[in-house]
């Protein structure tokens, strides 16, 4: 797998073959000539947001002749820094950023911390959709959505915690259909597949194209979808008889479809957004930004300006029951163990941390947002976790994500 550095590395190279041709100056695109606009991703360089967020600031650039566009990394509270910063700037048009749909969650639970209101945005495009798929081992009995209804058994779904999307999405459908279930936590990326294999789960509810990955890798299969692209296998929303499973999957379909969105702060002056959706539009439309697109394996599905900012009125108007049903999740409770031993290393900035526990290397994942660092007593940062330092873990399993880190030394 390959480090952010690498990734970032890779998406300049391609950008630096790629740059799109400068297009003609129109109305209210002339306020850009000579000015620099500050592009905000709210994650981490590497990954998937930031690679959209550097090639559409490059492109938009090349749209709008004579200005200058610069990327900025705001990491921090699952995406919600970043969108702050954006939602607060000025509104001249020269502050926008890419964010992920997950900060509606945030806004419909009004969570703490979240000062932006989606609704009110200047919304430029939302590139890709994601619809959620649900998977089983390539053994399992499981091989349809009735077969997941018709199970007389606990099924055990897979999420990486409590807070991520795929333990809300298990949780939330599971609840509706009113299927036996258990979530089991601390299973990320490419682990759940291999945790089927294992016999440790049974279900993963996640995006179309990383089930599709795992499916190609001749694990798992795909039998079900919300609004998905799959031949062969059957859309959940057809088994919706309730009001709450309909509620429920109309929520999933709107998640998935709104993907890899990005906005302005209110009240941009509108000769000036006007500029940036076109400029945004030919971004997206253009053969360079394409290609980039395609050589990364990343699909596009986009939607632009008012388009967009429907989708997202949709998304944020949730009815009561599904806005109550979503708060459960707040007060859910995972098993935790506990494990202590002496700091063996640590990589990524404190991201992740081993010690020796019971004659082995244990590891752990620390979130800069969901993890509780203390060192003597003290609340701390990841990055201050050294060598040599006692610690112990507070987490589902090993190799999963700590709930707590607390070091001692």
């Amino acid at each position: 797998m390959k480090g952010p550095a690498a990734i970032t590395g890779m998406i300049g190279a391609l950008l630096a073959m790629s740059a799109g041709s400068p297009a003609m100056a129109g109305p209210g695109a002339d306020y850009y000539i000579g000015k620099t606009a500050t592009w905000i991703v709210a994650t981490n360089p590497g990954g998937g947001h930031d690679f959209w967020g550097r090639i559409l600031a490059r492109y938009v650039q090349a749209h709008l002749p004579g200005s200058k566009f610069v990327v900025r990394n705001k990491p921090g509270a699952g995406h919600i820094l970043g969108l702050n910063l954006i939602y607060a700037s000025k509104a001249n048009g020269l502050t926008m950023g890419n964010f992920s749909t997950g900060v509606a969650l945030a806004q419909i639970l009004g969570r703490k911390g979240m000062r932006a209101d989606l609704t009110k945005m200047s919304w430029l495009v939302k590139l890709a959709s994601e619809p959620r798929t649900m998977i089983a081992g390539k053994d399992s009995s499981l091989m349809n959505f009735q077969d997941v209804l018709n199970s007389k058994k606990v099924l055990k779904f897979s999420a990486s915690g409590v807070g991520s999307g795929s333990y809300m999405d298990s949780f939330m459908l599971a609840t509706a259909f009113g299927i036996r279930h258990r979530i089991i936590v601390g299973y990320s990326g490419s682990q759940a597949p291999l945790a089927m294999m294992r016999g440790e789960i049974d279900l993963w509810i996640g995006s179309e194209d990383s089930a599709a990955t795992y499916v190609r890798a001749g694990r798992v299969r795909a039998i079900a979808q919300v609004g998905g692209n799959i031949k062969g296998i059957s859309d959940i929303r057809k088994y919706a008889k309730t009001a709450q499973a309909k509620a429920v999957t109309r929520l999933m379909y709107s998640m998935g479809n709104l993907s890899r969105i990005a906005a302005g702060p209110p009240g941009i002056p509108a000769d000036r957004l006007a500029a940036l959706r076109a400029a945004v539009k030919k971004a997206v439309n253009d053969k360079g930004f394409r290609d980039l697109a395609a050589r990364a394996k990343r699909s596009l599905d986009p939607a632009f300006g008012d388009d967009v900012r429907k989708m997202v009125v949709e998304l944020i108007n949730q009815p009561p029951e599904i806005v109550a049903l979503m708060k459960r999740l707040q007060n859910v409770k995972v098993d935790m163990v506990k494990h202590t031993g002496p700091v063996t290393k640590t990589k990524r900035g404190g991201r992740r941390v081993w010690i020796k526990y019971q004659g082995k290397e244990v590891k752990t994942k620390i979130s800069g947002s969901r993890t509780t660092v203390t060192i003597n007593g003290k609340t701390a940062k990841r990055k201050a976790i050294k060598v040599g330092m006692s610690c112990t873990f507070t987490y589902p399993r090993p190799g999963a994500e700590s709930q707590r880190v607390d070091c001692k030394g």
